[in-house]
C-alpha cells in the first residue's frame, strides 16, 4: 500500500468516524463504570481498552449491578450494542448478562453470541431524549459475566467493522454520579448565633474561639471558629461546625493495596445512586475510601479542659461512644493548630479516623491544590480517592480556596505528624495515614486518614488506644508559600547534606573517567552511543552536547576523539536518540528508516549547541539548527513549547530571529501552560517532571536574556511543582542506622541488557556483597529526592522507588540566585550534595551507602539500575550544579558561557563551552576541570577557569561550618607565574555577594599551596598571574564540508568533514541502508581503510591532512556486483 492511499484510507475512516461523533455516537469501556458493584475489573490485552468487567466467582451478591451514567446530546432512537467474552468450545451462551438502562432491561442478553473471545452484539434499540441516563450491567445467570464496552449510536453502524483506532476515538468518559450520603458524612445545620464562647486558642496570626452551637435537635455542637490576620486586618474563616466532619471507620476484615492509590477489598458498603427517579443499589468504586468500611460520625459536645495553650473536645456518636480531641497552638507555626484523638477500639479490627477539616468548597471555585504527585492546578480526581504518606512527597493536602471577601488567598491544609512517620523505606504495607482532596461528596474538603483501613497498623485489639496526630494550617496565602511553609515550619526540612565519599567536583571527574571506560561506562563504539540496558543491541545518547562540553572543559582531545566526536556523528546520522543494531524492537517488530540526515530527535537548541561546542568551526551545522531559516522544534519525548527552540534560535541568528517573537509565543504559553486552569487529571503512568507541570527549565534563561520580571516570576510558579515533586519525609533520626541488614541488598528489577547479553553488574549475586554496617541517618534519608513516574515509583511492592537523576538542581539554584528564597537552595542541595561519588544508578529503592563509593559502578553489585546512557546526563546536571552554585555564592560575578541540552524527557541542563566567560572583573575566563589541576578536600568544590593571564579556582564550601581550606595547584599544567594574586569573597546570600565583591591579595603561594578561610556555603575566588596562552589553538572556519550521492541499494551516502576545537579535521562517512544480510562495505580515507560488516554502515577518520579528503565507498551484497560511490 502506498503513502498516498494510505493516507486516502486514513483520512476517509477519520471522516466516518467524525461523521459517526456528529450523530451521537460514543463507545463506553465497561472499566469506566463509575461503580463496578459486583463486577471486577480485569486486565486483558484483547480487550478493547485492555480490560474489562468480569463477574468473579466470589461475587458476594450479583444484585451489585455495575452503574454509570451516560449523557446523549439529542433526542433520538439509539441502538445499544455490547462486546462480551464468549467461549465457543466451554459451555457457548452461559456467561449471560442484562444491560439496563434507566432500570429497564433489553430482552435480549448480553454475552451469547456463542464465538471464541470478543465480539459485538446488538441487543435493541431505546428512544431516549436527551440527557442522562442510568447504564447497569446485572448478571442474570451467575455464570462469569464478561463485558467489555458498549457501543451507543443513532445510525445503523455496525461497531464490528469499526478497527480498534476508530472505536478509541469514539470512547466517552462517563461524568459522575453522586452518591446518596451515609448519615455520617452529612453536613449538619448547626446553629451557632450568639454562641457563647467556651475556649480561645491565639497566636500571631490566628484566633480561635471555641463557642457553644447547637444543632437540628437542640444538642450541643462546639463550632470552631478562626479569625485571621491577612494584610494587617483581622478576617473571618467559615465555621468548622456540621461541614467538619470527624469520624471512625470499622472492619473485622479489611483487606487494601496500599502501593498506589489505595484500593479496599472485601470490606465496601453498599451506595445508592439516583438520576431521574430510578435508584440503584451498588458497591462504590474500591478506591473511595469513605466506602471502604462502615463509618460513624463524631460531634464535638462538650469541653473537657482548656488553657492557653490547648483545648481538649469530647466528641461522641449518635450511640454515646467518646473520643476526646485536643486542639493546641503549634509552636512551630503561627498559622496551624496540632490536633490529637485518642481512639479506642470497641472490638477487634481495621480503623481508619477520618478528619475533613473547615467546610466544603465547590469543585469549579477551588483555586490550586496539591497532593501530589497526582493532583495540582485544579485537577482533581471524578470522585474521592486516597494517597498514602508512602506514595505522597509531601505528607499533607493542600487546597487554595476563595473564602476571603477581597479575594486574597487563603490556603486550608491538613498534614500528618512528622513525629508519627517513622524512618523507614517506604514500602506497599507500611503506610501510617492518607490524604484525600474531597469529601464523600466530591467536593473539596482536605481528609486526614490515620490509620489507614486496612493496613498493617489499622489493627486494634478491642480495648486497645491508638493517639492519632495531624496538624490543620489556615494561611493567608498562595498555594506555594504555604506549601513552603508546610516545608519549613511543619515538616522541618533544612539543608542538611554535606559531601560523601566524594566532593560534587571530584564526582565529576570520576563520571568522565566512567564515561571514558567502555566496559564500565557501557560505550557501544560500534554505535557510537551508550548501552540502553531496556533493548538488545539498542545505543542510545540521551544528553550528545555534554560529551561534547566534558572534552573542551577537560582540554582532553583523546576525549574528544574517542567520545565527543562519534556523539557528533551519532547526532548527524541517527533518525531519532536511539539505534538498534539488530533493526528490531523490543516485541521483534522490524524497525526501518533508523539513519537520517541530518537527525531529527534533537532541535534548534541542540544543533546551535553542536555549532558552539566546536568552536564556531563548522558554520555548516547551521543547517542543521535553521533549516530554510526556520527553527526546529522537536518535542517527541518531552513537553517543550516552540518558543525554547526560538530563544536559541535567537542566540544564534538574532537576524532571522526576533526576541519579541520568542517573547509573545512565551507570553501564550504562559497563559495556558502556567496560569491556566488545568482541571484534567494525568494519567499515573506519566512522567512526573515532563507531564504533571509545566516544562518551565527554560524561562530562567528567557528572564536572563530579557529582564522581564514576569518571567521569573513564571520561574518561581515552576520551581515550586518541582518542589512539591521531592520528598520532605520522614525526617532522619539523630544517631546511625543499619543498611543492608541482611548483608545482600534486595533488588526489585530485572536484570537487563548489555548490548545482546543479559546483565547486570555484580550479579549473580555474592553473599555478604552489601555489608550490613551502621551508617548515620542522614547519610541515606530520602529527602530531597524525587520520583519518574508514579507507575515507576510504585512498580514493585517491597520498595518504592525513587529517583536520583536530580537534573532540575541546577534550575532551582538559579532561582534562589534571582529571589534569595532559600527554599530553593534547600531542595537543590538536598537532591545533589553527598548523593554520589560518582554516576550511582537510577533508581533508588532502600537505604544504602553504596553510592557514595566512587568504586561503585565498577564494582557493583547493581542495586539502583545503572542505566549507561544516562551517565552523560548526571555528568550534565552535576556539572551545571557546580557552575551555578558558583553563579549564586558570587551574586553572578561569575559567569560562563552555556549552551542547552535538552529534548529528551525532562534533562534539561545547560552545558558548558570553551567561550570566555567572567570571572569578577576577568571577561577573558574558559572553564577548566580537569583531574590533578586542582587539589583540596571533600567538603570543598572547585571549579577552575583561565584567561590568556591568568589562572582562577573558584573554591565552594559545601558545610555548614567555618572552615580553613587547604589548596595544591599544579603549576606547571595551570602555567601559574610568579605574582600577586587576587581573592574575591563570595557569599551564601547571592543578593549580598552582588554588593560586596571588592578584591584584596590573595594568599602567596607555596610551591602551588595555600589556604584560604571560607564561610559556612560560601566560596573563594582566587585568581594568579599566568603564563600566557590560549585554552585552544586559533583555527579557521570550515569552508564546506557535506557531500553526498546515491548509492542504490544502500540508500544514500554521506560524508562530512568536523573540524574538531584543536583544528584537526575528521571526516565522517555513513549509508542511509537499513540492516541488510550479508552487506560489507569498505571505507577508505586519506589513505586509511575501515571495513564494516554490520549496521549501522559507517566509518570514521581522524585525523585527515585535509579537509576536503576524498572518501570512497566500496558497497557489496551477496552475490551481487560492488558499488562504488566517491564522495570528493
Amino acid at each position: 500500500m502506498n503513502a498516498l492511499t494510505r493516507g486516502v484510507l486514513a483520512a476517509a475512516a477519520m471522516t466516518a468516524v467524525q461523521g459517526l461523533r456528529a450523530a451521537d455516537t460514543m463507545l463506553i469501556e465497561a472499566e469506566d463504570f463509575q461503580f463496578h458493584g459486583a463486577w471486577m475489573k480485569v486486565g486483558d490485552a484483547a480487550a478493547s481498552g485492555r480490560s474489562y468487567l468480569h463477574v468473579p466467582h466470589d461475587a458476594r451478591d450479583s444484585r451489585y449491578d455495575a452503574v454509570t451514567r451516560v449523557t446523549l446530546d439529542a433526542d433520538g432512537d439509539y441502538a445499544f450494542w455490547v462486546r462480551s467474552r464468549d467461549f465457543a468450545q466451554d459451555r457457548p451462551k452461559m456467561r449471560r448478562f442484562a444491560l439496563r438502562v434507566n432500570a429497564v432491561p433489553f430482552e435480549q442478553e448480553a454475552g451469547t453470541h456463542g464465538r471464541e473471545g470478543f465480539a459485538w452484539q446488538r441487543l435493541g434499540r431505546r428512544t431516549l431524549a436527551a440527557g442522562d441516563h442510568l447504564l447497569a450491567l446485572h448478571d442474570t445467570a451467575r455464570a462469569y459475566g464478561r463485558c467489555d464496552a458498549i457501543f451507543i449510536t443513532r445510525t445503523d453502524k455496525d461497531p464490528g467493522t469499526l478497527s480498534g483506532a476508530q472505536l478509541n476515538r469514539l470512547r466517552t468518559r462517563p461524568k459522575a454520579l453522586l452518591v446518596a450520603e451515609p448519615e455520617a458524612f452529612r453536613p449538619v445545620a448547626v446553629d451557632g448565633t450568639d454562641a457563647a464562647t467556651l475556649a480561645r486558642l491565639e497566636t500571631p496570626a490566628l484566633r480561635v474561639t471555641f463557642a457553644a452551637g447547637r444543632d437540628p435537635q437542640g444538642k450541643p455542637w462546639i463550632v470552631r471558629r478562626t479569625r485571621l490576620l491577612s494584610a494587617g486586618a483581622w478576617v473571618d474563616l467559615p465555621d468548622a461546625a456540621g461541614g467538619e466532619t470527624l469520624f471512625v471507620q470499622h472492619a473485622a476484615d479489611a483487606s487494601a493495596d496500599l502501593r498506589r492509590v489505595a484500593v479496599w477489598k472485601g470490606s465496601r458498603t453498599p451506595v445508592r445512586v439516583s438520576l431521574n427517579g430510578v435508584t440503584a443499589e451498588t458497591f462504590s468504586q474500591t478506591t473511595d475510601p469513605y466506602a471502604a468500611a462502615p463509618a460513624r460520625r463524631f460531634a464535638p459536645r462538650a469541653l473537657l479542659s482548656a488553657d492557653a495553650a490547648s483545648v481538649e473536645l469530647r466528641y461522641e456518636a449518635a450511640d454515646g461512644e467518646v473520643l476526646p480531641v485536643r486542639w493546641s497552638v503549634d509552636p512551630d507555626d503561627p498559622c496551624t493548630l496540632r490536633v490529637q484523638a485518642r481512639l479506642t477500639a470497641k472490638a477487634g479490627g481495621a480503623y481508619a479516623l477520618g478528619f475533613s477539616a473547615f467546610t466544603p468548597t465547590a469543585r469549579e471555585q477551588v483555586a490550586f491544590v496539591q497532593l501530589p504527585p497526582l493532583y495540582q492546578f485544579q485537577r482533581l480526581p471524578e470522585t474521592a480517592d486516597l494517597l498514602c504518606n508512602t506514595l505522597t512527597p509531601h505528607p499533607l493536602v493542600l487546597a487554595q480556596v476563595p473564602w476571603l471577601a477581597d479575594g486574597a488567598p487563603l490556603s486550608v491544609v491538613v498534614a500528618a505528624e512528622p513525629a508519627d512517620l517513622p524512618f523507614e523505606w517506604p514500602n506497599a504495607t507500611n503506610a501510617v495515614c492518607g490524604f484525600s482532596l474531597l469529601n464523600s461528596r466530591a467536593q473539596v474538603q482536605p481528609t486526614f486518614f490515620s490509620p489507614v483501613l486496612g493496613s498493617p497498623r489499622s489493627h486494634l485489639a478491642a480495648g486497645e488506644t491508638r493517639l492519632v496526630n495531624w496538624r490543620v494550617m489556615t494561611r493567608p496565602a498562595d498555594w506555594k508559600e504555604t506549601l513552603e511553609a508546610c516545608c519549613l515550619n511543619i515538616l522541618k526540612v533544612a539543608d542538611y547534606r554535606e559531601p560523601l565519599g566524594a566532593s560534587l567536583t571530584e564526582a565529576v571527574l570520576n563520571m568522565t573517567d566512567l564515561m571514558m571506560n567502555d566496559e564500565f561506562g557501557g560505550w557501544n563504539s560500534d554505535l557510537r552511543g551508550f548501552y540502553d540496558i531496556e533493548s538488545a543491541t539498542m545505543g542510545k545518547h540521551a544528553a550528545p552536547l555534554a560529551l561534547l562540553s566534558a572534552a573542551l572543559l577537560s582540554r582532553s582531545e583523546a576525549f574528544w576523539q574517542a567520545r565527543a566526536l562519534p556523539t557528533l556523528e551519532f547526532l548527524l546520522s541517527r533518525k531519532g536518540s536511539e539505534i538498534l543494531q539488530s533493526g528490531t524492537n523490543r516485541t521483534s517488530q522490524p524497525v526501518k528508516q533508523q539513519i537520517a540526515v541530518p537527525g531529527s530527535f534533537y532541535g534548534t537548541t541542540c544543533w546551535e549547541g553542536a555549532l558552539r561546542l566546536t568552536g564556531g568551526l563548522n558554520p555548516w551545522l547551521r543547517e542543521a539548527a535553521l533549516p530554510e531559516g526556520t527553527f526546529r522544534h522537536a518535542r517527541s519525548y518531552n513537553s517543550s513549547a516552540p518558543w525554547t527552540e526560538m530563544l536559541a534560535a535567537y542566540r544564534l541568528a538574532p537576524d532571522l530571529m526576533r526576541l519579541d517573537a520568542v517573547t509573545a509565543d512565551a507570553d501564550d504559553w504562559l497563559a495556558r501552560a502556567v496560569y491556566g486552569r488545568q482541571t484534567q487529571p494525568i494519567d499515573f503512568n506519566a512522567f512526573y517532571n515532563i507531564s504533571f507541570y509545566p516544562y518551565w527549565w527554560d524561562v530562567i534563561d528567557l528572564f536572563e536574556a530579557t529582564g522581564n520580571t514576569n518571567y521569573l516570576a513564571a520561574a518561581v510558579e515552576g520551581a515550586f511543582h518541582t518542589v512539591a515533586g521531592q520528598w520532605s519525609h520522614p525526617r532522619a533520626p539523630a544517631g546511625e542506622v543499619t543498611v543492608h541488614p541482611d548483608g545482600s541488598q534486595v533488588t526489585y528489577h530485572r536484570i537487563w541488557h548489555k548490548n545482546n547479553q543479559l546483565f547486570r553488574l555484580g550479579w549473580p549475586r555474592k553473599p555478604n556483597d552489601t555489608p550490613t554496617r551502621s551508617v548515620p541517618a542522614w547519610q541515606v534519608s530520602p529527602v530531597g529526592l524525587g520520583l519518574e513516574q508514579p507507575s515507576t515509583y510504585t512498580a514493585f511492592p517491597g520498595a518504592m522507588n525513587n529517583i536520583m537523576q536530580s537534573t532540575w538542581a541546577p534550575h532551582l539554584l538559579r532561582v534562589f540566585r534571582h529571589t534569595n528564597r532559600t527554599l530553593f537552595r534547600t531542595f537543590a542541595r538536598n537532591s545533589v550534595i553527598g548523593r554520589f561519588a560518582n554516576y550511582p544508578g537510577y533508581y533508588l529503592t532502600c537505604f544504602t551507602d553504596r553510592v557514595h563509593d566512587p568504586d561503585y559502578p565498577y564494582a557493583g553489585p547493581d542495586i539502583t539500575s545503572i542505566y549507561y546512557h544516562h551517565i552523560p546526563v548526571h555528568y550534565a546536571f552535576a556539572m551545571d550544579y557546580l557552575v551555578a552554585d558558583a553563579e549564586a555564592r558570587s551574586g553572578g560575578r561569575i559567569t560562563f558561557p552555556w549552551v542547552k541540552q535538552k529534548n529528551y524527557a525532562w534533562f534539561n541542563n545547560r552545558v558548558y563551552t570553551a567561550e570566555p566567560g567572567t570571572v569578577y572583573n576577568d571577561r577573558s575566563a574558559v572553564l577548566w576541570i580537569e583531574r590533578g589541576l586542582v587539589t583540596t578536600d571533600l567538603q570543598t568544590d572547585w571549579l577552575a577557569a583561565r584567561s590568556p593571564d591568568r589562572f582562577w579556582v573558584m573554591l565552594m564550601n559545601q558545610t555548614r561550618a567555618r572552615r580553613t581550606v587547604r589548596v595544591r595547584l599544579d603549576t606547571a599544567k595551570s602555567g601559574v607565574a610568579a605574582g600577586e594574586g587576587l581573592l574575591f569573597e563570595g557569599d551564601a546570600d547571592p543578593f549580598r555577594a552582588a554588593r560586596e565583591a571588592s578584591a584584596r591579595p590573595a594568599p602567596a603561594l607555596n610551591e602551588g599551596a595555600f589556604a584560604v578561610e571560607i564561610a559556612p556555603l560560601s566560596m573563594v575566588t582566587v585568581g594568579y598571574p599566568a603564563d600566557t596562552r590560549a585554552a585552544f589553538p586559533a583555527s579557521q572556519q570550515l569552508a564546506s564540508s557535506h557531500r553526498t550521492a546515491d548509492a542504490g541499494a544502500f540508500g544514500k551516502a554521506h560524508a562530512f568533514t568536523i573540524r574538531s576545537p584543536w583544528g584537526k579535521d575528521a571526516v565522517y562517512a555513513v549509508l542511509t541502508a537499513d540492516p541488510t544480510p550479508g552487506a560489507r562495505v569498505t571505507f577508505t580515507c586519506d589513505g586509511q581503510t575501515r571495513v564494516c560488516e554490520r549496521f549501522p554502515y559507517e566509518a570514521s577518520f581522524y585525523p585527515v591532512r585535509a579537509p576536503d579528503a576524498a572518501v570512497r565507498i566500496t558497497a557489496q551484497l551477496p552475490g551481487q556486483p560492488e558499488r562504488v560511490i566517491d564522495l570528493r
